[in-house]
């Protein structure tokens, strides 16, 4: 079975050396952000700045009118997917978090530090005052919180689970760090025992068909499992028996599907469907809970590492992680 790293570092948490330590010791691949959006931007006739644009505001007035988050998303899971069939791979960013997170043989990795370490390490790499790096540091945290909010409409998007791994890197230098996620990796490796080719079939047409709905502007939540898809219309709509009609039709055309199942979500009724007018919680609120969840993370990580200096993991443990990983795949 082959398995894949997904790290994520929050802004000037030293997330890129340790990449570069894991890619340089295995021989992986390493997969950014931008290669995903140039990838489906290629595949799928789009612009790239166009998708990287609406993944960088998904909720802005221009996306909400074009639909296009909905595209771009689509687009980049179903180019993930295939990347996920291939050899060991390293996921670097936070766009295949949505991917990764519904696959046991992808370890997910959250690399984190405390503010005034990033602020530290802000002034001394930009050449920036305290005043800048702290605007810097919160204008790149709520571009992530955006994101996470639009990609994760449920009750977990924030949840404290949703990493296999958290490093505190100010606790651990970039060796030590590497050789954690490696050892990490193999335990996930041998742990899994579920059927993933059938798993990945799933998401393949799972994002085979968000790409076929987010063309025709519909924000329907998607699932599949042997060729059988489940729609889930969240938002309310009007006319919704001949929305499914219409879904269905479309859905039965596609390659691979034998069965389509429509249902409404848990906020689809409401009573206020005919106003203009919706009450929700502030963004500011939900940005401090993400905040919140982010610091306990890292206390979590930070209480196996209670050295306020940088940590080295034993030399013992190094050398067993780079002789278990020194070839290119698992």
């Amino acid at each position: 079975m082959t398995t894949h790293l997904c790290i994520h570092g929050d802004l000037f948490t030293q997330t890129q050396p340790i990449v570069d330590w894991i890619a340089t010791r295995t021989g992986w691949p390493v997969v950014s952000d931008q290669d995903l959006v140039e990838a489906a931007g290629e595949r799928f006739a789009l612009p790239p700045h166009r998708l990287g644009y609406a993944l960088m505001k998904p909720e802005g007035v221009l996306s909400r009118l074009t639909h296009g988050a909905e595209l771009a998303m689509a687009s980049v899971q179903s180019v993930m997917v295939d990347k996920l069939s291939l050899k060991t791979t390293i996921f670097h960013g936070t766009l295949g978090l949505a991917t990764s997170r519904q696959l046991p043989q992808v370890l997910n990795v959250l690399v984190t530090a405390p503010t005034r370490f990033r602020v530290k390490r802000a002034c001394q790499t930009q050449a920036i005052n305290e005043r800048q790096a702290r605007s810097l540091i919160r204008q790149e945290d709520h571009r992530e919180f955006e994101w996470c909010r639009y990609a994760f409409c449920n009750d977990d998007r924030f949840d404290t689970d949703a990493y296999d791994l958290v490093i505190a890197s100010d606790r651990l230098d970039t060796e030590s760090a590497g050789s954690l996620i490696l050892e990490q990796l193999m335990r996930t490796q041998m742990q899994t025992t579920i059927n993933t080719a059938n798993r990945l079939a799933d998401l393949k047409l799972a994002s085979a068909v968000r790409v076929n709905l987010a063309k025709g502007g519909h924000r329907v939540s998607v699932a599949a499992r042997n060729g059988r898809i489940h729609l889930t219309v969240e938002r309310p709509v009007l006319f919704f028996d001949r929305l499914a009609r219409k879904l269905k039709r479309q859905m039965m055309q596609m390659k691979g599907v034998r069965h389509v199942q429509i249902d409404v979500g848990p906020d689809f009724f409401q009573s206020d469907i005919y106003r203009r007018c919706r009450f929700a919680l502030p963004a500011e609120a939900e940005f401090s809970s993400f905040t919140q969840c982010r610091q306990r993370l890292y206390d979590n990580a930070a209480a196996c590492f209670p050295s306020t200096s940088e940590k080295k993991i034993p030399q013992e443990r190094i050398t067993a992680a780079r002789q278990l990983f020194s070839s290119a795949s698992p």
